[in-house]
């Protein structure tokens, strides 16, 4: 079975090359990495890249005023985006096995269909997520319309829809009535080695990890204010933003903001709590890393973010963006070092089992030898 799957010829396609750290140091580098660490599979690359300066120009311009994703589902990117991604497959010189996406983007023409299979890779229902953008802009509701009949066209089009989370799963399933057999959740891997020593829950140190301009999407803003809330009643609490200077200033937060990977990762062995009340983050890998390294997670319950707790055993959900009530939860979570442990170690086995690129690819390559 294993020869079977290793005899695939498989071509991951993407809008930029996968290959590139620089454009994909994520998910669909780490997948490829993952594809070509099997002996034997035979893995190419389809950089599908659309003309940029009119990629450029829909962004910049039309943005402005109308809500835009930038996908090639996009309403007025679609036509272009069959044209592109169709010239580009012709251009392909082998036989495939299957054509995955995995960049976020998908497109398939009906002249494509005899070339080869067709899966996607995604971790979002955009339509689910959307209702949470807190700038509102006009054509939301035709956009969204005209989006989802084009989606449902290339998701009835792939023989396979694998789902990093059951979230999305659900919801396409769902919302777009798309056969339940063919949509499968494989997950995703985390990138960093679990954390085997002895966790130390007594230092109540909070842990939130972003890139710079996410603030308001990751939910710091939101933590922030409930920090100044926890601080009054717990003097030796401690929050850790990575990725950001925003925060810095405020009493008992420590910014650290162009730092080394290493700096991250020690700060994930050494928090108490992983807390990121991401207001419209669909799936979350932090959360996992947080996991990883036996720290309960805090955040949303919206999304992915359930299933990642594992419905509240290894994590807190708070129910709403209220700060008072963030608050309320981390203060009574702190309050429990001994519960927080237990939750640490059944999070860690929930990821170690499920989470690692290995086992994610070896999820896809069975369901596309089935």
């Amino acid at each position: 079975f294993m020869d079977k799957k290793q005899n695939m010829r498989i071509c991951i396609a993407g809008r930029g090359n996968v290959k590139d750290p620089i454009l994909w140091s994520g998910t669909p580098r780490n997948l490829y990495d993952a594809f070509t660490n099997i002996p034997s599979l035979n893995i190419d690359i389809l950089d599908w890249s659309i003309f940029k300066p009119i990629f450029s120009l829909y962004c910049v311009v039309y943005s402005k005023f109308f809500f835009t994703w930038g996908a090639i589902c996009d309403p007025l990117l679609y036509c272009l985006g069959k044209r592109t991604i169709n010239k580009k497959i012709k251009c392909l010189s082998n036989k495939y096995d299957y054509v995955l996406f995995c960049s976020g983007d998908l497109c398939i023409t009906n002249s494509m269909r005899n070339f080869a299979k067709f899966a996607y890779y995604t971790d979002i229902y955009l339509a689910d997520v959307v209702p949470y953008y807190k700038r509102k802009k006009w054509g939301v509701k035709s956009f969204l319309k005209q989006y989802n009949e084009n989606l449902k066209e290339q998701y009835n089009r792939c023989d396979f829809i694998f789902t990093q989370n059951e979230w999305t799963r659900q919801s396409i399933i769902d919302k777009l009535q798309i056969p339940s057999d063919k949509v499968i959740n494989v997950h995703f891997g985390v990138n960093l080695t679990p954390y085997i020593g002895e966790k130390d829950y007594s230092r109540n140190l909070l842990l939130i990890v972003l890139r710079k301009g996410l603030e308001e999407y990751k939910g710091l803003y939101l933590l922030l204010d409930a920090f100044k809330i926890l601080y009054q009643d717990i003097k030796n609490v401690e929050l850790a933003v990575v990725g950001t200077d925003v925060g810095d200033g405020i009493e008992g937060v420590t910014c650290y903001y162009n730092q080394p990977r290493e700096t991250t990762v020690k700060l994930f062995q050494e928090s108490t709590l992983y807390v990121m009340p991401a207001i419209r983050e669909p799936n979350g890998i932090t959360y996992l890393e947080g996991l990883a390294n036996k720290s309960p997670i805090v955040g949303l319950n919206r999304f992915a973010f359930p299933e990642f707790s594992g419905y509240g055993e290894w994590g807190f959900l708070c129910e709403n963006d209220n700060p008072n009530e963030l608050a309320g939860l981390l203060k009574d979570a702190l309050s429990d070092k001994y519960r927080l442990k237990e939750m640490g170690l059944k999070g860690q086995k929930f990821v170690e089992k499920n989470f690692k690129w290995e086992v994610v690819v070896d999820r896809i390559l069975t369901e596309m030898n089935r």
